[in-house]
């Protein structure tokens, strides 16, 4: 047997375990949560370790690699066997106690490297250094400094290190959803929904655009990794895009920015809505609820300046014999919407915990498919391929639970440091209290840190740095958090790093700088919401229904001229004093002030009534001849 051939099997092994545990621990919850996650983690870094291995291809990787899997194996076996004595002499580690413990840290740092990329490793390396060298800095920043002993205590023997809350809830609520986000896909969700999407939008103008919109929205809600999802749809729907009329860098964007709102989008959020449940106390039904707004007011945005463009550039429909019938799309579709529907109805309306709703749902894709090969054998799909969603859905939570994990190293700095404290004061100071310049510096850091991050990652930072400090300014809660957690999902289409547009570029054949402007432009609407929340906390649903209504009323006027004034076309070209004041009017229409909202409507009147194109019979839909 080949050593290619062995690693393989050893791979699929590990994997059906750490699945296998996953579902176990999370429905009879019979282990505490150091230890739950100590196994979780052992799993993770063992299968890095062999998925990522030190130099490809070779052999000499064995001299590597295998060294950091026993270690990481070590881990959680040296924790799970020694636990009840270890509870016995807390504050006193044994010499081996804290050879384990540095040994895992180093491991975690390499796992994060090969996994994440430098930019955490770099932060975590800091906020080891910044810990132990504390007392040699500076005030602000200086602090006593924290011995050897106590930092690997921190970080290896409590929930305040790397097995804190992150960790946590990669190793409960993100692993079963990724589950149930691989067995969806498994079941094809992708086709599934571009045939759907194909049936519902298809035959207007621009209907490529508006599909990849809708599917990779329902795609990227589960998986909440905007880049590998930008890159899964956009093989479909860029060259549909292009083949309408769409120039190769806006088709894009546009499948860039579908994929990066994503993880905005309830009721799973890319996992978001889990993790800032637990940051901060908010109960998860209450999260997905105000996100509800944001999130459709950034799709209908991003809707109405793809259908514009698509007007402008007089761009076709898709032919009719590529359009699927709706009654058909649908009856293919039922599979999956099926079990969407039950999770959906799980959480939003039975409360029940987001575990057993991702499981259920989980077993009903396993029940529709079984009943789809039974009485629709033309739609069959193998069972071999939920089999293998056992497999790949390890693989899939990698890169999160290490960053998960590599968050808790920084968390445990602040906390142990006391940083967490000093920076709400530094930025208080550098902001001169004032709440717009606190707000900007909380957007660009939430930006730059979620460049090189995943936005579950880069939010989990955030969390415990910017959002205390914007609290501290007077800012709600849940409205500090939702500011820098819409920003870290719009990190992966903002220059100069737009690593969801770098990547459709590269589908379309198109520059990747370009695509990245591009994707930012065409998602400007989303990128002013998040202040106009802080501002108009009514956004997030909160108020009351008159209020909140009324908002939505205002917010849909403020989108739809913020897309006019960003293509520049309604039913005829728009003039650049027209679109400058369409702009100033969408902010208007955002603010909780009653002024600003009547001089928007009256702006947003008088260019309907000058804009006579509007009031002509629209041109038939153009179509392929």
């Amino acid at each position: 047997m080949t050593n290619k051939k062995m690693l393989g099997l050893a791979i699929i092994a590990i994997s059906l375990l750490f699945t296998g545990f996953q579902v176990f621990t999370a429905t009879n919850g019979l282990m505490t949560a150091l230890l739950q996650r100590s196994i979780h983690l052992s799993f993770v870094l063992t299968l890095v370790f062999l998925f990522f291995p030190a130099i490809k291809d070779s052999k000499r990787t064995l001299f590597i690699d295998v060294p950091l899997v026993l270690a990481a194996a070590t881990s959680g076996a040296y924790l799970y066997i020694t636990f009840d004595d270890l509870i016995y002499r807390i504050g006193d580690p044994t010499t081996l106690d804290l050879i384990i413990g540095a040994t895992t840290l180093v491991v975690l740092l390499e796992a994060t490297r090969r996994t994440v990329g430098w930019v955490m490793t770099l932060l975590a390396v800091f906020s080891l250094l910044y810990s132990y060298f504390g007392q040699y800095l500076p005030e602000p920043f200086g602090h006593s400094g924290r011995d050897l002993e106590r930092i690997v205590t921190q970080m290896f023997f409590s929930t305040e290190g790397i097995y804190g809350v992150p960790l946590g809830v990669a190793a409960t609520y993100v692993f079963l959803f990724i589950l149930f986000g691989t067995f969806m896909e498994k079941s094809g969700v992708g086709a599934i929904f571009i045939n759907l999407a194909n049936a519902l939008a298809g035959k207007y103008q621009g209907g490529p655009a508006k599909v990849g919109i809708i599917s990779t929205a329902t795609v990227g809600m589960v998986s909440g990794s905007p880049v590998s999802d930008a890159a899964t749809t956009g093989a479909f729907t860029i060259p549909l895009m292009k083949r309408v009329g769409y120039k190769p860098k806006t088709a894009a964007a546009i499948e860039a920015v579908g994929a990066s709102g994503a993880s905005l989008m309830p009721p799973i959020m890319g996992a978001g809505a889990f993790v800032m449940a637990d940051m901060t106390g908010v109960p998860y039904s209450s999260i997905i609820t105000h996100a509800l707004i944001p999130a459709l007011l950034f799709y209908a945005a991003l809707m109405f300046v793809v259908g514009n463009e698509a007007r402008k550039g007089n761009m076709k429909s898709l032919p009719p014999e590529e359009i699927p019938g709706k009654r058909d799309a649908l009856m293919k579709s039922l599979r999956l919407l099926i079990p969407l529907g039950v999770l959906v109805f799980s959480l939003a309306v039975l409360r029940v915990s987001p575990l057993r709703a991702a499981l259920f749902a989980t077993l009903i894709i396993l029940v529709t498919t079984v009943a789809y090969n039974i009485f629709r054998p033309e739609l069959k799909v193998p069972m071999r391929n939920l089999f293998d969603a056992l497999i790949e859905t390890p693989r899939k939570v990698l890169v999160v639970s290490v960053a998960c994990a590599t968050a808790g190293i920084i968390i445990g700095m602040l906390g142990m440091t006391g940083l967490g404290l000093k920076l709400s004061d530094i930025l208080m100071n550098a902001s001169q209290g004032y709440l717009v310049v606190a707000l900007l510096f909380a957007m660009v850091i939430s930006i730059v840190l979620g460049m090189g991050l995943p936005p579950t990652a880069a939010y989990i930072v955030m969390a415990v740095t910017a959002a205390p400090f914007l609290i501290q300014m007077g800012v709600p809660l849940i409205v500090a958090h939702f500011f820098v957690f819409m920003y870290c999902c719009y990190a992966p289409i903002t220059p100069p790093v737009a690593l969801a547009a770098y990547t459709t570029a590269g589908i379309a054949g198109c520059d990747p700088f370009e695509a990245g402007i591009e994707s930012f432009r065409i998602s400007l609407t989303g990128f002013v919401l998040p202040i106009m929340i802080v501002f108009n906390p009514s956004l997030l649903g909160i108020g009351a229904w008159h209020e909140i209504l009324m908002t939505c009323v205002f917010a849909a006027c403020a989108v739809w001229m913020m897309a006019i004034a960003l293509v520049g076309y309604l039913h005829k070209p728009v003039n650049a004093l027209w679109r400058l004041l369409l702009a100033a009017a969408a902010l208007g229409c955002l603010m909780p002030l009653l002024w600003t909202n009547v001089a928007a409507l009256g702006v947003l009147a008088l260019f309907l009534v000058t804009n006579t194109s509007l009031f002509r019979t629209r041109a038939t839909t153009a179509s392929f001849s």
